[in-house]
């Protein structure tokens, strides 16, 4: 066999074993974004929760559900700045 040929399997083994990585890429994708919307919301709800008595609360949607969900309290920290400044 040429080194060509060698190559050619090579590359051919490495996409078939890379491939089946991103067959069940989706269904992981929709799993975290579900767990980080999970702790998202229930890191909004504690927090607005704490606050309702001074009137001050962050609103529950898509974008900051999944932005506390992502990173956690330094990003409720920078939307409670967000609101407060802008």
């Amino acid at each position: 066999m040429s080194i060509e040929v060698l190559v050619v399997y090579f590359a051919l083994l490495l996409l078939i074993a890379l491939g089946g990585k991103f067959i069940f890429s989706p269904v992981e994708l929709i799993v975290k974004f579900a767990l980080k919307g999970g702790s998202g919301f229930l890191l909004l709800l504690f927090f607005n929760l704490l606050t309702r008595f001074t009137g001050y609360y962050l609103p529950f949607n898509l974008y900051t559900i999944l932005y506390c969900g992502f990173l956690g309290i330094p990003g409720l920290i920078s939307l409670c700045f967000l609101r407060t400044w802008l």
